[in-house]
């Protein structure tokens, strides 16, 4: 019986962390999220201008 209550105890602890992060994180972003940032380009594109051939 001990041991459901200490799994039920460390259970809490763990989803009291995840919500902890998920405040923490939806609090500082900057109306920014992981899979739109992983989508975005790490620098910026240089595109070479081709003369046209005779």
């Amino acid at each position: 019986m001990n041991v459901i209550f200490l799994t039920v105890f460390i259970g809490l602890i763990l989803v009291g962390l995840a919500l902890t992060f998920f405040a923490f994180t939806r609090k500082t972003s900057t109306w920014s999220s992981p899979e739109r940032d992983s989508l975005m380009p790490l620098e910026e594109e240089r595109t070479v201008a081709h003369r046209e051939r005779d």
